[in-house]
């Protein structure tokens, strides 16, 4: 179990490298599996994870919060069209837009911070 878990979060570490760190909203299919099983292997291992080891521990739990980030590719979409909007440079789009990208995003922010919680409660460790 410890060996999948590892490539499981390895393979998400290496999506992770090829985004924008400051974008709401990245596209599902660009994970190489589902949410929900990086989801497991991500607390198996902050699970397995000894407290000596802090950095990794630390790198595990973002990744775990950052999880949020990433929703169904239309609802991706919505988001890019509305951040065209609010950065101006949205060519056919308007401003109605705009609205449904931010309840998506605030839906990803409820998201992180529930992750958020998760950890700090100690779910995600003793999952």
């Amino acid at each position: 179990m410890l060996a999948l878990a590892t490539r499981v979060v390895s393979d998400y570490g290496k999506v992770l490298a090829h985004v924008s760190p400051g974008v709401y909203g990245l596209p599902q299919s660009l994970l190489p599996y589902p949410k929900e099983r990086i989801r497991a292997a991500l607390r198996f291992l902050l699970h397995e994870v000894a407290p000596e080891h802090p950095e990794l521990r630390e790198g595990l739990a973002r990744g775990y919060v950052y999880l949020a980030q990433f929703v169904a590719d239309d609802d991706a979409d919505v988001i890019a069209r509305g951040a065209a909007v609010a950065s101006g440079i949205g060519i056919g789009s308007d401003d109605a837009d705009a609205e449904p990208a931010m309840r998506l995003i605030n839906r990803i922010k409820a998201e992180m911070e529930i992750a958020l919680e998760e950890l700090a409660g100690g779910d995600a460790a003793r999952a």
